[in-house]
C-alpha cells in the first residue's frame, strides 16, 4: 500500500470516527490539500453522521430506562467498531468502512425499531391500564351513588315499612327493599330468592337471590320500577335461582 492509498484509508475511518486522536490531526490537514480525499470523506461523513443522529435515543444500562436524546447507543457502537479498526483495515484497507458504516446504520435502525416497539406496547398497555382503571372508577362511583340512595330512602321518615318475618320491607316511591336483621343462612347449595306480584298478573315473576351476612343481615333492592308492584315474597331456591317457586314462601307481602 502506498502513502496516498494508507491516507485514503485513514480518511474513511475518520468519517467514521474510529481514527485514533492521535492521527486526526494529519488527515485533516491532509484534506485540505487533496481532491480526491476529500471527495471519499465528503461520500462516507453524510452516512457516518446519519449514524450519530440515528444513535440518539437507547436505553441506559444503569437504569434500564429509555434515555432521552444523547450519545450512547453512538458510544456502544463505537466501543465496538473501534477495538477492530486494526484488523480490519489490514484485511480491506478502502471498501470495509462503507461497509462498517451500513451496518452499524442497520443495527441502529433495528435497536430503534426494536425500541420503537417496545415504547409502543408499553404504551398501549399504560392505556389498557387506565381504561380499565376508569371503568372500575366507573363502577364504584355508581355503586357508592346507589348505596347513598338506598340508605337515605331506608331512613326517609316518608317511606313506608311493613314488617315480614325477620325483617321488613321498605317501599320509597318506586323503589322497594328487603331488609332482613335475623334471617337464617340457607341449606348448603340454596340462596333465598325475591319474588314480584306485578298489577294485572296472575303468577309472581322471579326477581333477584341472596344470602344474609353471618349475623344475619341482608339488604337487598329490587331490580326494577316498583309503582305497579302489589305483592313481594321470599322463598328458598337453589343456588341460581329459580323460574317458579319450588319452596314454602319465608313471607307473601301483599301491599295495601
Amino acid at each position: 500500500m502506498n502513502s496516498h492509498e494508507a491516507m485514503l484509508e485513514n480518511v474513511a475511518v475518520y468519517a467514521l470516527g474510529a481514527l485514533p486522536p492521535s492521527e486526526v490531526p494529519e488527515v485533516r490537514s491532509h484534506l485540505q490539500t487533496c481532491p480526491e480525499c476529500r471527495s471519499e470523506y465528503e461520500q462516507l461523513a453524510p452516512a457516518a453522521q446519519a449514524l450519530g443522529y440515528a444513535a440518539e435515543a437507547c436505553t441506559d444500562p444503569a437504569t434500564g430506562a429509555i434515555a432521552p436524546p444523547g450519545p450512547l447507543l453512538k458510544k456502544r457502537i463505537m466501543a465496538q467498531v473501534r477495538p477492530n479498526v486494526a484488523e480490519m483495515r489490514a484485511v480491506r484497507p478502502i471498501v470495509w468502512p462503507a461497509y462498517a458504516v451500513a451496518a452499524a446504520c442497520l443495527a441502529v435502525a433495528l435497536v430503534t425499531s426494536i425500541v420503537n416497539i417496545s415504547l409502543n406496547e408499553e404504551v398501549r398497555n399504560s392505556e389498557a391500564q387506565v381504561a380499565a382503571m376508569n371503568r372500575h372508577s366507573s363502577a364504584l362511583m355508581r355503586e357508592l351513588a346507589f348505596q347513598r340512595t338506598a340508605l337515605a330512602d331506608l331512613i326517609a321518615p316518608d317511606s313506608s315499612r311493613y314488617a315480614v318475618s325477620n325483617g321488613e320491607v321498605v317501599k320509597h316511591g318506586s323503589r322497594i327493599y328487603i331488609a332482613m336483621d335475623a334471617l337464617p343462612a340457607p341449606p348448603k347449595g340454596k340462596v333465598y330468592q325475591a319474588w314480584t306480584l306485578h298489577a294485572g298478573a296472575s303468577t309472581m315473576s322471579p326477581s333477584v337471590t341472596f344470602v344474609p351476612n353471618a349475623g344475619g343481615v341482608a339488604v337487598v333492592p329490587l331490580p326494577g320500577n316498583g309503582s305497579n308492584v302489589v305483592a313481594v315474597a321470599v322463598s328458598v331456591e337453589p343456588d341460581g335461582g329459580s323460574k317458579q317457586p319450588t319452596s314454602k314462601p319465608t313471607f307473601v307481602l301483599k301491599f295495601t
